[in-house]
């Protein structure tokens, strides 16, 4: 009996350590998980608060792209429990990359004079400074240029005696542990995310790399769509600034044509382009006598625009009164000369007709020459005086060339003055529309009017070009003396 009570006296004792140790085992693994439970809670809040703050940074109407940059660096730095980290970015040419984005004390890619090192090693603030100031080639043998050209993310466990990493006397420079991944969306290739050194001295883990890559794909979708929404925001910008220039280039332009006795007057402009180059004008010059101009910019746009507006002012100002378009195109010459740029001018006829004594006078700075149509429409000249573009003399030679033409105007001639939009417009084979067809809707348009006339040219102009996009701006002018 003794031994049987001795037996189950061990065998209940044995039954307690067991439970007890099961119980401590238990207890543990409930610690653990509560570990664990806690640490993808705090994994949670942090993915959670990244997602929020790019939110916050990222959106259509404004986007803040540093704060994104940084909203992205600290999300990394945070998971992966970093010292520091920076985004590098490509240039337009893909030979540098930048940075963009600096956090922490992240070890520059580069040698630095010891001297600096000691300086920036007791601020972050100079380390930033510093690290944007001084971009990376794209062919350096950093680990961070060898990962944005590869396009393959690293991990460096051990950095210490590896020579893609410069070494430095201040050791809150050294890099023990590195991870680098590349920012690429769709092939778009954006650049570089790096974190350097853990804050508790231990090395990066092949963990680290992989939710570093999981933060690199949001990052590189948000900067991939950031540039996309900045370019829509840039042509939004550009359209506004083209639709008030247009506006501008509007008003400028005459309202309607000049009413004379015995003449009729009539223009059309036809930007290539939201905004044109060319310019025409109806200028009361004396009583009786009214000047007409046409001009071609050289380039297109708001620049064009913005030299014809000035042109504009000009050319008005030094008409009136003056009844040689030969001296008034001397002085307009002199006074846009210092303000055109070397690789700009304007060519320009000008022409003043006098209502009462039937007399044209005709100057050409440099233009296409103006078209007469005579002998009750059969006959059609060119009217060719010398002359040079606005712009590129600054008058000495300019005055010597420019002369004016002088022509009688019978019943029933008509001028035309016109853009190389017109005569230049090409068909799908190439071959311009040219003078001759020019010609010919002279003879055969001028009989029914100027209004008629400037309408067939750009009709035949549209036919020819078979659907062609119009490559250069069209303006032409015509005057026409009636029958008496």
């Amino acid at each position: 009996m003794k031994w049987f009570f001795l037996l189950l006296a061990i065998g209940l004792g044995w039954v307690v350590f067991t439970l007890r140790r099961k119980l401590r085992v238990a207890r543990a693994r409930m610690l653990l998980l509560e570990q664990e439970r806690t640490a993808l809670q705090e994994e949670k809040k942090i993915v959670f608060d990244f997602l929020h703050d790019l939110g916050e940074a990222f959106t259509e109407e404004n986007i803040d792209r540093a704060q994104m940059l940084g909203v992205i660096l600290r999300c990394a730095r945070r998971v992966c429990d970093a010292r520091g980290g920076a985004i590098y970015l490509w240039d337009a040419g893909r030979k540098k990359l930048k940075a963009e984005a600096v956090i922490g004390l992240f070890p520059p890619p580069f040698p630095v004079p010891e001297a600096v090192a000691d300086k920036i090693a007791t601020r972050e603030e100079y380390l930033e400074t510093m690290l944007k100031n001084e971009p990376v080639p794209a062919n350096s043998t950093s680990v961070l240029a060898q990962v944005a050209r590869e396009r393959q993310p690293m991990l460096v466990e051990f950095a210490e005696g590896d020579e893609r990493f410069p070494a430095f006397h201040e050791p809150s420079l050294c890099t023990h542990s590195y991870i680098a991944v590349p920012l690429h969306y769709r092939g778009d290739d954006l650049g570089v995310m790096a974190l350097a050194n853990r804050e508790d001295g231990k090395s990066f883990e092949l963990s680290d790399l992989e939710v570093t890559k999981t933060v690199a794909d949001q990052a590189s979708y948000s900067l991939h769509h950031a540039q996309i929404y900045s370019q829509l925001a840039d042509k939004r910008k550009m359209d506004h600034d083209l639709k008030l220039a247009r506006e501008i280039q509007r008003i400028l332009l005459p309202a309607e044509a000049p009413r004379a006795d015995h003449y009729e007057f009539a223009a059309l402009n036809l930007p290539a382009q939201q905004v044109s180059g060319d310019y025409y004008d109806f200028i009361p010059v004396d009583e009786n006598i009214w000047g007409v101009a046409i001009a071609d910019v050289s380039g297109k746009g708001i620049p064009a625009s913005l030299i014809m507006a000035m042109c504009r002012s000009v050319l008005r100002s030094k008409a009136t009164g003056c009844h040689s378009p030969a001296k008034v195109l001397c002085e307009v010459n002199r006074l846009l000369y210092p303000d055109i740029q070397e690789d700009m001018f304007i060519t320009m006829v000008y022409l003043v007709i006098n209502t009462k004594t039937n007399e044209l006078r005709v100057a050409r700075a440099g233009h296409e020459a103006p078209m007469i149509c005579t002998n009750n429409f059969e006959s059609v000249e060119l009217i060719n005086p010398p002359g040079m573009a606005l712009g590129i003399d600054s008058g000495s030679v300019f005055d010597e060339l420019i002369q004016d033409a002088i022509i009688p105007m019978q019943p029933r001639d008509t001028v035309v003055i016109y853009t190389d939009g017109v005569n230049e417009a090409i068909d799908e084979r190439g071959e311009e529309f040219g003078k001759e067809h020019l010609k010919e809707a002279l003879r055969a348009a001028a009989p029914r009017g100027v209004d008629v006339l400037v309408k067939n040219i750009v009709e035949r102009v549209e036919r020819f070009s078979s659907g062609q996009a119009q490559n250069d701006d069209i303006t032409l002018a015509a005057i026409q003396r009636k029958e008496v």
